[in-house]
């Protein structure tokens, strides 16, 4: 008897051991889980996707598709002409007429790299022999060591060219032998950056005036610690800042608490904090949608919903109604939304997803009601892809202070580009 009693006590402590490996793995399993889903959740972007599209098969044929417009390089005027004579035969030693054809044929070349222009200036500092005053020649003496145009073309190479310090270096030293240290460099883009606080400022006092702005953000390591990137985009202006937080206190800081435009955003809880003069992004939601249809074969139908009435938004603006008629049509379509809101949350699976559509349900049709906004928030997503990239080259950051220089720069070379004035001309004016 004794002798079963111990055989289950064994067995028992073993099913106990067991029953831990299973609980251990069961967590493993749910974290890695929790870490997958970083990369196959309908917002991860195709450079972290692991789900690589299929590749689609090549017909063979080199160059544009077939209606594609023809892309032709406009000839520059000539600089400079070499004409090629003739006068005698070199076969017969005949004496030729006038060439009865003459080829045209253009060569673009640019400079060999030039030497730096180096100016000395002489300031001279005299004694009144009178009032014993210090005085110094009048003068337009640089305060530091580097011109205009050098400043500016380091601040285009490292933030336009998305150069690292050791490549703006050799660039410059190919081009110009000239021989700048990293640090050198980074000098450079901190002045520069201090110059533009000016226009900087500026662009913030506009963007909180704007009517519509549309706004998202990202995050950036400094120092190996998370801070986010946040971008403010209006018709005119691009904004970038860089903070600690993702919270509503950035939105505040950046467009003052009483903001009365309308913000286009994704569904991160900050923006409702902030203000319920939303538009929320159809791209989102839709992007969102079609992945839970690839997932869930019962979702294929609410994915066309959406889609629907998405296409519905589209053509209603397309050919603008009054906007009494238009305000019929959000309660409409509101409605239908709400519809399949409440046939989605007859499945488990898509409850989640039936929340977070419902949690905005009154902000989907801002752009039905205001036809200056738009419906999705691809304006920031395009203004923030530039500094997403350059986030791939460096990685991150080492200070605040290389966030702040970045933040200045990249806002002012953004929105100088989106009004369509020259770059480099324009970061020069300012210095």
């Amino acid at each position: 008897m004794a002798g079963w009693r111990q055989k289950v006590r064994e067995l028992e402590a073993e099913i106990a051991f067991r029953d831990k490996i299973i609980a251990d793995q069961g967590k493993k399993i749910d974290e890695l889980e929790k870490r997958l889903l970083a990369y196959e959740n309908a917002h991860t972007p195709p450079s972290l996707s692991k789900k690589k599209p299929p590749k689609k098969e090549s017909d063979g044929k080199l160059g544009a598709p077939k209606g594609h417009p023809k892309y032709e390089r406009e000839d520059p005027e000539p600089t400079a002409s070499i004409e090629y004579i003739e006068d005698t035969c070199p076969h017969c030693n005949s004496k030729l007429n006038a060439p009865y054809k003459t080829d045209r044929i253009l060569e673009e070349e640019i400079p060999e790299p030039q030497p730096i222009e180096v100016t000395e200036h002489v300031v001279n500092h005299y004694k009144c022999p009178c009032c014993n005053k210090h005085i110094i020649a009048k003068n337009n003496a640089p305060i530091g060591r580097f011109g205009k145009n050098l400043m500016a073309h380091v601040s285009l190479l490292k933030y336009e060219d998305r150069l690292p310090l050791r490549k703006v270096t050799s660039s410059l030293e190919r081009h110009y032998n000239i021989r700048i240290s990293n640090m050198g460099i980074f000098k450079i883009i901190n002045r520069v950056a201090n110059k533009l606080q000016i226009p900087y400022k500026l662009l913030i006092k506009r963007i909180r005036k704007a009517r519509v702005i549309y706004v998202d953000e990202t995050k950036l390591k400094i120092d190996g610690k998370t801070y986010y990137i946040w971008t403010f985009v209006t018709e005119k202006e691009t904004l970038f800042v860089i903070r600690k937080s993702r919270a509503k206190k950035v939105i505040e800081e950046l467009l003052g608490v009483n903001h009365k435009g309308v913000i286009c955003c994704d569904g991160w809880t900050a923006y409702s904090q902030y203000s319920s003069n939303l538009q929320r992004c159809w791209a989102h939601l839709l992007r969102e949608a079609e992945h839970l249809a690839e997932k869930y074969t019962d979702f294929k139908g609410f994915d066309k919903s959406f889609k629907l009435i998405f296409k519905k938004i589209k053509k209603l603006r397309e050919k603008p109604h009054t906007l009494a008629t238009r305000v019929k049509w959000k309660d409409k379509l509101k409605e239908e939304m709400e519809q399949v809101i409440g046939q989605m949350n007859y499945y488990q699976e898509f409850r989640k997803f039936a929340t977070k559509v419902k949690n905005g349900i009154e902000h989907w049709f801002t752009c039905l009601i205001n036809l200056f906004v738009e419906p999705t928030n691809n304006n920031a997503e395009r203004a923030l892809r530039e500094l997403v990239v350059q986030r791939k080259i460096i990685g991150g950051l080492r200070r605040e202070k290389g966030a702040r220089i970045m933040e200045v720069i990249t806002s002012i070379i953004a929105t100088t580009k989106q009004r369509g004035q020259p770059v480099f001309q324009t970061i020069r004016s300012y210095l």
